[in-house]
């Protein structure tokens, strides 16, 4: 498919089951009570303990939900997938694991830089010697900066250059292994399929990055768009809060995963 193909089909597809879109949108609003009836000032421990155990097995099975709307944009389905809790907790589950798994890979990498790169010595060196220049009654930011020597300085700032440029481009690396990884785990229901990377780059070359980058950044620009009228929906008086966070935001969340599934749908 491509993009305006794509953009069109994603929007209508939340809507072309009427009575799903709202279980839907309710399982958003379970999800979010834990949050929302605070706000409006209801306290009490054992609810909030209930809540919030509530919103925790809600939430995997919205993202589970998530994983089968991919999957029905690789298939090519037209309408909402069926609800199947138990089976949509499970994947919710497996997705979040996925997710924390393409997560700690560059945290860790990107701590390994900053340790072999000096920044953390550094950082310490500059933090011990401020302490003592504060504790001598210096006040003066400037004055404690000239107590670091200008070669630690120097260090710390090289070193906290390369990791934040190391960090984004593993980010970038690793945001395209991991959506690439929730498809692979949406088509098969297997999480050891979203860690085969050899297949990972096979389905990321079989798309084309220049597709998936343009396709993403067009989606999420489409998604903040909408989230923008979502926020203007909510200056509505009482009604626009409600109408904005339990029926647009459900809109977004179905209209991103279908998108990244039908950009996927090739592979």
């Amino acid at each position: 498919m491509n993009l305006r193909e794509i953009i069109m089909d994603s929007i209508k597809f939340p809507i072309s089951d009427t009575r799903k879109f709202l279980i839907f949108c309710a399982l958003i609003i379970i999800m979010s009570l834990s949050t929302v009836l605070p706000s409006y000032g209801v306290k009490n421990d054992t609810l909030t303990l209930v809540l919030s155990i509530v919103t925790l097995i809600v939430t995997f099975v919205v993202l589970g939900y998530c994983i089968d709307v991919i999957k029905s944009g690789t298939d090519g389905a037209d309408t909402l997938p069926d609800f199947d809790y138990v089976k949509q907790f499970v994947l919710g589950i497996k997705a979040l694991i996925l997710d924390i798994i393409y997560f700690i890979i560059p945290a860790v990498i990107v701590i390994i830089i900053a340790s072999a790169s000096g920044l953390f010595s550094s950082f310490t060196e500059i933090v011990y010697i401020s302490i003592d220049a504060i504790a001598n009654e210096t006040t003066n930011m400037t004055m404690i900066l000239e107590a670091v020597p200008k070669s630690t300085m120097n260090t710390f700032t090289n070193a906290l250059g390369i990791t934040i440029i190391a960090a984004i481009i593993l980010f970038i690396i690793f945001s395209f292994l991991s959506f690439t990884a929730l498809v692979r785990f949406a088509k098969t229901g297997s999480g050891t399929e979203g860690l085969r990377f050899r297949e990972i780059l096979r389905d990321i070359s079989k798309v084309g990055v220049i597709k998936i980058i343009v396709t993403l950044i067009v989606i999420y620009i489409i998604a903040l768009i909408f989230s923008v009228i979502i926020g203007l929906i909510g200056l509505i008086p009482y009604v626009g809060v409600f109408i904005g966070i339990f029926v647009g935001i459900p809109f977004v969340i179905l209209y991103l995963y279908r998108a990244i599934g039908l950009l996927y749908a090739d592979a």
